[in-house]
């Protein structure tokens, strides 16, 4: 018999086909989820509050979904602490703010081998922004998202 969280999730993601089949095709290349927080960072209760707060002040795009896309509060709890691995910067390909792939998840449509969710083994950038396996198939085209 299917638990209520397990009834939930089965609706969950047959309403989510796109994320679906991106997890699919990325999940070979991912560690497997916490069973406690996913991909997500678990924030303690201020820290939490803070990352609200800092949400909300730089209306930074966040999908707090189990399933989202990116670890923004790991983005935040590395930015807060200094280590480096939170960067942002312009992405050329679209004009668009863009955040490290250090906290994709495999949700995303461009995860790579630089996420800290990534196995050895995952896809990873070329020089014409094409995420490629390792046998040079291409699985990701930035210039050419449609």
């Amino acid at each position: 018999m299917d638990s209520i969280k397990d009834i939930v999730a089965s609706i969950a993601n047959a309403s989510r086909p796109r994320e679906n089949a991106i997890f699919a095709r990325n999940s070979a290349y991912a560690r497997p989820a916490s069973v406690m927080t996913g991909y997500m960072t678990k924030l303690d209760p201020l820290s939490e509050m803070a990352f609200q707060q800092w949400i909300a002040d730089n209306k930074v795009p966040f999908n707090d979904a189990p399933d989202g896309d990116y670890d923004m509060r790991g983005f935040y709890k590395s930015m807060v602490a200094g280590d480096g691995k939170a960067n942002t910067g312009m992405n050329a390909n679209d004009g668009q703010l863009h955040f490290t792939d250090y906290f994709k998840t495999p949700y995303h449509e461009s995860f790579s081998a630089e996420s800290k969710y990534a196995v050895p083994g995952a896809p990873q950038w070329n020089e014409q922004d094409q995420l490629e396996t390792p046998g040079a198939r291409i699985v990701f085209d930035e210039r050419n998202r449609k």
